[in-house]
């Protein structure tokens, strides 16, 4: 029995909306989000002109980041790392750092995860991400930490794009 490419192509555009609606289903962060900029506080930091976060799947209960922002003179930044919800720490690849960093994150629930940012095995951001429950803002409240020991504190608010 032959299935015309049509119908072919239904049936595996279906599966794949499927595959990615149930991945979204078990971590609801999966998904691009833009930065809310009226909606964020970002303390003692300079905003950025812009800022998007992606969320995927990397498969085995692992996760991947991708954050990159551009700033106000048109510089980019970002950073990126594959994780668990185990508390181990992983690499953090970073454009703007260039000690050895990490991060790990635990899952409180599921709609909030704690993370934590080493750079040289010291802590320089404690943070918790949360989404609501429409799961169309995902919400970070982010402490840093520098070297000479001064606080920040932010609270950024993302937009679900995807």
């Amino acid at each position: 029995m032959a299935t015309s490419p049509g119908k072919f192509l239904t049936i595996a555009g279906v599966a794949i909306f499927t595959c990615v609606s149930f991945a979204q289903d078990l971590n609801p962060f999966i998904g691009t989000w833009d930065i809310d900029l009226a909606a964020s506080s970002f303390g003692s930091a300079t905003a950025p002109k812009n800022m998007s976060r992606v969320y995927e799947d990397a498969g085995n209960g692992s996760y991947m980041f991708l954050v990159v922002s551009i700033a106000e003179d048109g510089s980019i930044g970002g950073s990126s790392a594959t994780y668990k919800f185990d508390s181990k720490e992983n690499p953090l690849a970073s454009l703007s750092l260039t000690a050895p960093t990490t991060i790990s994150y635990i899952q409180n629930n599921e709609k909030t995860v704690q993370y934590t940012v080493r750079v040289d095995g010291r802590v320089s951001q404690i943070g918790a991400k949360t989404i609501s429950p429409d799961g169309r803002i995902l919400t970070i409240a982010i402490q840093t930490f520098s070297a000479e020991g001064d606080i920040n504190n932010q609270i950024l608010k993302f937009n679900r794009r995807r």
